[in-house]
């Protein structure tokens, strides 16, 4: 029963470790979001340069945009031909005597891109915008999956350490019950309930403390392997290509301490709801 309440605590705490570096790996995916990825305006034809400079100014002046760059035709076209490799001048000897089709743009660098949905509501209304390419879609479902694997983290950590304290109980019960005429001839001779329920506290806080220890140092020696698998081929490899991804020595540090006492806790809860009935002699 002890091993079993052991391996439950540990289940606890698996969850635990995996929500929090989940939840921390997107965050830092949303943070370098923020810095790599902003909004693209394009601005209408046939604006003047003063047109284009006022928009520019009612641009800086949103909150959430932290900085501005002004690409011309020219400039987003020497970019495309970067991009394609083009090392030989095709871009422009495809337009040469003609009209760049590229357009003025703006890019803007967000300094949160969980509020872009708000921030494209409030340029789309400026005029001499005639589109606007963005991230909403990227940004939104990152968000929604953060705070899904956040709050079932909770109800799933809930349920384990509910379940944990229930075995632990039933564990110290048991072994409070092999020794019930021991601990009547302790309570006839003066001893005190905590004098008595002291060792078993010990008991359940032990339990609770190799509970956690166990899957902390199991997935923190292992927690690197696993990212370089995960992240070093296939799909994942495409999808995180660039993005960077938190290492086992930003993570573990940080919740050591919180799975030590998480862990010791449950096992504290469960070894003194147990004792109450057996000391009323």
């Amino acid at each position: 029963m002890s091993f079993t309440s052991m391996l439950t605590v540990a289940s606890c705490m698996v969850m635990v470790i995996a929500s929090f570096a989940a939840t921390s790996n997107v965050n830092l995916f949303l943070d370098h979001l923020e810095s790599t990825v902003g909004i693209t305006v394009h601005v209408a034809d046939g604006l003047t340069d003063n047109q284009r400079h006022l928009l520019g100014q009612q641009l800086e002046g949103v909150d959430n945009i932290v900085s501005i760059q002004l690409i011309t035709p020219d400039e987003a076209l020497d970019n495309l031909a970067q991009m394609w490799g083009d090392t030989q001048g095709i871009f422009r000897s495809a337009i040469e005597g003609e009209e760049n089709p590229l357009s003025y743009t703006f890019f803007l660098e967000l300094e949160n891109i969980r509020l872009q949905g708000e921030t494209i509501d409030i340029i789309s209304a400026f005029f001499g915008i005639y589109t606007i390419e963005n991230s909403l879609d990227v940004a939104e479902t990152l968000v929604m999956s953060n705070n899904f694997m956040a709050v079932l983290g909770v109800v799933i950590i809930a349920v384990l350490a509910i379940l944990s304290i229930a075995i632990i109980t039933n564990t110290i019960k048991l072994t409070v019950n092999s020794r019930r005429n021991e601990i009547i001839i302790m309570k006839y001779v003066g001893a005190t309930d905590w004098f008595i329920r002291w060792p078993f506290v010990i008991e359940g806080v032990l339990i609770g403390m190799f509970g956690g220890l166990l899957p902390l140092g199991i997935i923190w020696i292992l927690y690197d392997g696993i990212i370089d698998t995960v992240t070093g081929s296939g799909l994942f490899n495409v999808l995180l290509y660039g993005f960077p991804v938190r290492g086992s020595m930003d993570i573990f540090p940080l919740i050591a301490p919180f799975i030590l006492v998480f862990g010791m806790l449950i096992g504290l809860l469960g070894s003194i709801t147990s004792m109450r009935k057996h000391l009323n002699v």
